[in-house]
Formats: structure tokens, C-alpha cells, sequence
């Protein structure tokens, strides 16, 4: 066990009430997006979605230091997200139980982390070369992080006059904010419109189709696969296949079950090229092939009518000609 020096030890205890200050803050903001993500998904938090839930979400906000500050942003951001999913490990008597809700999940965790901060306070030479690990899963990546409270002697936790600290806050929301809606969304559904007789376009631009698309339609999301065509004379042109997607309830036979319009508004940052909200939380395309969210398949026979009643069209997406396929 290495032996630390007294300044040390002090730089480490104003590290960590610099962290539970800034947790306090986080905290506030945390119950807030998650307030909003059931509001704009007109759901009710009424359960628990268990301890690794909240490993993700805690572990995932934290995790963001390392994006903001670079290398002395990791440290802290090992060592918190380190502590965090430690708890999967050694779940304390406040976390290992179910809750009334989601909310308080969240408020439980970060109790437990500032609590857990205050008693390494006390005594940091006590717990100064544990090894605190486990991992979680944020949007996109599982996370193994690992780090050690002896660890924090080497930098300096932004306090609120320092604006570092305001950047590393909105990072770290932003990042809980991610992974709240890619949980959530795991109640919904990204369905396939899959056509029995899908003809491709000829002569389209899919970027500016997909513009002005997505803005009639925010919770769907095109695919366009090039296929090199040779006319009588030889002569090569471009026509292009269209795989069609949205997020929702489900298809079924009355409605496509999309996702509502304030959702897609806070969610996508952009429609194809275009952009859509600056603030959003998920590029489109990677939102739709990258998330894993639970996917389904929505069948259309066109064989016995006109394809153009049944492919896209600037107006409306396939899922408004269910009915016709009948």
C-alpha cells in the first residue's frame, strides 16, 4: 500500500466535496429528465427497473467526465463510475431491494454514491489503493471502468466558479439523459414495413426526399441501396431500393403506432442532412441501427394493386396504406 503525503490526503477529501456538490446539482437535473422522457413517452413511472438500471444510469453520467476534460477528466470518471457498478459486486443495504419507482431508484443511487464519498472523506488513507470496477451499459458501448480513490490526488474537481464545471455538468446530463430514453424505449418497438411487391425509384435525390419525408413523418428512418441498372442501349443508370422503419407502439391493422411528434422532436438531432433539433440526444441513423432496440416486422401485400398506392411518397409512409393491402 503506497503511503500518501498529508497534502495528498487533503487534496483528496476537497475532491470529494467538490463531487458530492456536484452530485447535489446533478441530482436536481437528473429528476427532472426523467420526469420529462415519461411525460413526452405519455408513460407513468410505476416501477423499478432494478439495480443495474441504475448502475447504467449513474454509471453512464459519470462516464461523461472523460469526454469533457480529457485525461484528468478519466480519473474521475473511473473512479466514479468505478464506484457505481461496484455496487453490482457489493450491493449496499440502501440499493439491494425494489422501489415504487424508477425515480427513486435514481435518487437512491446517488444518495449511496455521496454517502459512500462522505465515509472515504473521513479516512482516505483507509481506502486509498481499492480497486473499485464493474461494468454497465450506456447507448451504443458496455463500459468496464476501474479506478482508485488515491487516484483523485492527482487533479483538481472543478468547483462552481470554474467554468469546467458547468461544461462537465452538461456532459454528464446529457449522458444520463441518452441512456434514460435508450431504457425506456426498450417498452417500444422499431417496426419494418416490409412490402410484398418493393419496386425500386428511379431519378431520386434520397437525401432531399428524406428532408422533406421526415418532417411530415418524425419517427421513421429510410435505408437506400443503389442499384446500377443498364438500358437497351447500354447505357448505366441509378435506380434505388427503400427499407422503411419506425419507432412506436407497434403497427397494427388501424395505425403504425408511431412515436408522437414532441418524442421525435427532442430525441433525433436530424432528419436526413437536415437538422432538426442541435440539442437532440441521437443521430437518426444511429438511433435506428445501433441503439438494439426490440424490432418487429409489419408485412404490406401490394401484389394486386398499384405499387405507387403502397411506397412512400412525400405525403405519407407505407403504414398509411395497411388497410389497403386487404
Amino acid at each position: 500500500m503506497s503511503t500518501p503525503s498529508p497534502d495528498e490526503i487533503q487534496k483528496v477529501k476537497d475532491n470529494l466535496n467538490n463531487i458530492i456538490s456536484f452530485n447535489k446539482d446533478l441530482l436536481n437535473q437528473a429528476n427532472m429528465k426523467l420526469e420529462n422522457a415519461y411525460a413526452l413517452l405519455t408513460e407513468a413511472d410505476q416501477s423499478d427497473l432494478g439495480l443495474q438500471i441504475g448502475i447504467n444510469l449513474l454509471g453512464g453520467c459519470f462516464w461523461a467526465l472523460g469526454s469533457v476534460l480529457g485525461p484528468l477528466g478519466n480519473i474521475p470518471a473511473n473512479f466514479l463510475s468505478g464506484l457505481v457498478s461496484y455496487y453490482g459486486t457489493d450491493t449496499p443495504p440502501s440499493l439491494n431491494g425494489l422501489f415504487s419507482s424508477l425515480i427513486i431508484r435514481l435518487q437512491n443511487t446517488f444518495n449511496q454514491v455521496d454517502l459512500d464519498l462522505a465515509i472515504y472523506s473521513q479516512d482516505p488513507v483507509a481506502s486509498w489503493d481499492k480497486v473499485l470496477s464493474g461494468t454497465f451499459d450506456i447507448p451504443f458501448q458496455k463500459v468496464s471502468p476501474s479506478g482508485k480513490l488515491g487516484d483523485l490526488a492527482t487533479i483538481d474537481f472543478p468547483k462552481q466558479d470554474d467554468p469546467n464545471y458547468y461544461k462537465i455538468q452538461d456532459a454528464c446530463i446529457k449522458a444520463l439523459d441518452q441512456t434514460i430514453w435508450a431504457t425506456l424505449l426498450n417498452k417500444f418497438v422499431i417496426t419494418h414495413y416490409i412490402l410484398s411487391n418493393n419496386q425500386p425509384w428511379d431519378d431520386l435525390d434520397t437525401n432531399a426526399f428524406d428532408n422533406s419525408f421526415l418532417r411530415a413523418h418524425k419517427s421513421y428512418y429510410h435505408t437506400w441501396t443503389a442499384i446500377d441498372n443498364t438500358d437497351k442501349h447500354g447505357g448505366h443508370y441509378t435506380t434505388w431500393d427503400q427499407e422503411e422503419y419506425n419507432i412506436g407502439t407497434g403497427a397494427g391493422l388501424f395505425s403504425d403506432g408511431a412515436l408522437n411528434d414532441d418524442a421525435c422532436n427532442y430525441l433525433f438531432i436530424n432528419y436526413s442532412s437536415d437538422i432538426a433539433n442541435p440539442d437532440g440526444l441521437f443521430d437518426r441513423k444511429d438511433f435506428f441501427t445501433k441503439l438494439n432496440l426490440p424490432t418487429a416486422e409489419q408485412y404490406i401485400n401490394n401484389r394486386f394493386r398499384l405499387f405507387t398506392y403502397f411506397r412512400s411518397t412525400y405525403e405519407q409512409p407505407r403504414a398509411f396504406h395497411l388497410l389497403r393491402s386487404f
